[in-house]
C-alpha cells in the first residue's frame, strides 16, 4: 500500500508508514456501527473535499486517510480565507456539494457562516479534546452516528483514520437539525488543542 505522493510548500510531513500500516490494519477489523448509523433514511452526501488542519498530527492521519479513500484532501494552517476564495465560493455558486473536515473550531465557525449563503448546513459535528495524559475525549455534537464515539474511543490514537473512514465511506446527512451548529453559536473561539470533525451539505441532503 502507498501512501499518496507527498506535497510541498511548507505542510508537514505525511503520516509516517509505520503509524499509517498500523490504523490500516485497527480498520480491517474495526466495528461498523458508525457507517451502519450514517446509512440512515437520508441521502448520500458525496464528499466534494475534505479540509484538514495540517498544523495538526491527527488532521493529516485523518487527512492521508481520507485521500486514500478518493477524497480530494484540502490543506490550511487555521485560516480558510485562502481556500475559500481560491475554490470553495466558486464550487458552492455553481453546485453547493458536501464538505468534511478536521480542524479548529474557528475555521468550522466561518465555514459553516459561509455556508449558509449557499443552502449549506453542518449536519454532522463532532469535538475532539486532548485529556492531558497522552488520550482524546471524543464527543459527537451533532449526529444520528450513535456508537461513533464509543468506536472513536476504542480507536485511542488511531482514532483519526477510523474517523475518516466513517465520514468518507458512510457520509449520509447524518440528522435533520439544520440549526446552527455549537460551533456558529460559541463566543470564544481560541481552543487551539481542541479539533472538530464536521460535515457541512447541501440543506437539502438533510
Amino acid at each position: 500500500m502507498e501512501l499518496p505522493a507527498a506535497r510541498h510548500g511548507g505542510r508537514q510531513p505525511m503520516t509516517d508508514r509505520r503509524k499509517f500500516l498500523k490504523a490500516a490494519a485497527v480498520l480491517s477489523t474495526a466495528p461498523l456501527a458508525a457507517r451502519a448509523a450514517f446509512a440512515g433514511n437520508g441521502s448520500a452526501a458525496r464528499l466534494d473535499a475534505v479540509v484538514i488542519d495540517s498544523r495538526h498530527e491527527a488532521a493529516r492521519v485523518f487527512g492521508d486517510f481520507a485521500a486514500l479513500a478518493g477524497a480530494p484532501r484540502r490543506e490550511v494552517q487555521g485560516d480558510i480565507t485562502d481556500l475559500w476564495q481560491r475554490e470553495l465560493v466558486q464550487r458552492w455558486r455553481e453546485a453547493p456539494a458536501a464538505v468534511a473536515g478536521l480542524t479548529e473550531r474557528p475555521a468550522l465557525f466561518l465555514l459553516e457562516r459561509l455556508g449558509w449563503d449557499h443552502g449549506l448546513r453542518v449536519v454532522f459535528e463532532a469535538e475532539h479534546l486532548p485529556n492531558g495524559v497522552g488520550g482524546v475525549q471524543h464527543r459527537i455534537v451533532q449526529s444520528n452516528a450513535a456508537g461513533l464515539e464509543l468506536e472513536l474511543a476504542a480507536a485511542g490514537s488511531d482514532w483519526p483514520a477510523v474517523l475518516a473512514d466513517a465520514l468518507i465511506h458512510g457520509s449520509r446527512a447524518a440528522t435533520r437539525d439544520t440549526r446552527p451548529s455549537g460551533a456558529a453559536m460559541a463566543a470564544n473561539l481560541a481552543e487551539p488543542t481542541k479539533l472538530y470533525s464536521w460535515i457541512i451539505a447541501p440543506r437539502t441532503a438533510a
